[in-house]
């Protein structure tokens, strides 16, 4: 039987993939907040709870899915020690767990997950630290099997890194759109103009590197189009973004140029 600690977008997520296991029974899930717990409760058939002291100590397995400074807080309430414990962020230490459980690890779902996520056919890697894990290898690399079919195992450096990209890729990559987005509003348009090209432009990784596929004005050194472009950005922080970006463009491309 698993705990589930926690009621956010990964651990809906966590337990829609095992809603119809066999093998994981998702027992009891805990949230500081009753409603949220039984949101999540409600669809796998488990108790709901809000009281770190009433977590069953029958489980064989604690999933925690919280924010990365509940852990200091909540740990400190179980009242036993746990037998395994994993959980599910990028840039929290296995280590977090030491004198709280056994045997411990880090199972990091490498994705970007919203309330409104749908999650038939969404692509889920998992990551795996497996560092202070014996006996318990086997069954917590089988519930990677049962959430996902990409399963990987790092180190903690290697996991550190890997989220470092995925801000860069996604949440970064995601504050461009927002960008673009407030541009086109502010000048009667939509981000729908824009779909064809941001598809595209993730499209063409599927055949080329990120470094070959870069194109625009920056590449270019059109001096011109730049000094339009930020003529036309009347937030200094867009400005400031736009010069960066440009700037960094040119320099991987020059260095791209050296090397051939």
């Amino acid at each position: 039987m698993i705990a589930l600690i926690g009621s956010g977008n990964v651990a809906a997520w966590i337990a829609h993939r095992l809603r119809d296991s066999k093998e994981f029974r998702i027992g009891q899930v805990y949230s500081r907040n009753i409603d949220h717990a039984r949101r999540i409760a409600d669809r796998v058939g488990a108790e709901a709870i809000d009281r770190m002291e009433d977590l069953s100590r029958e489980a064989s397995m604690y999933l925690f899915s919280v924010s990365d400074d509940a852990y200091r807080k909540l740990l400190p309430q179980i009242p036993f020690t746990m037998p395994l414990a994993l959980h599910t962020a990028g840039s929290v230490s296995q280590q977090v767990f030491a004198g709280y459980a056994v045997e411990y690890g880090v199972l990091y779902p490498l994705q970007t997950f919203s309330e409104n996520s749908v999650y038939e056919g969404l692509q889920v890697p998992v990551c795996l630290e497996t560092d202070h894990l014996g006996a318990s290898l086997d069954s917590v690399e089988r519930l990677a099997a049962a959430l996902s079919e990409q399963r990987c195992r790092m180190s903690g450096h290697q996991r550190t890194v890997a989220h470092l990209a995925a801000v860069f890729a996604c949440n970064f990559s995601n504050a461009m759109f927002t960008i673009a987005s407030d541009i086109l509003q502010e000048n009667g348009m939509s981000l729908d103009l824009l779909r064809p090209l941001m598809q595209q432009t993730l499209d063409k990784l599927d055949v080329m590197s990120p470094r070959q596929a870069q194109t625009g004005p920056a590449k270019r050194r059109d001096d011109r189009v730049l000094h339009n472009h930020l003529a036309a950005l009347d937030d200094p922080i867009q400005r400031d973004i736009y010069r960066l970006i440009s700037m960094y463009i040119q320099i991987q491309n020059d260095s791209g140029n050296e090397d051939k």
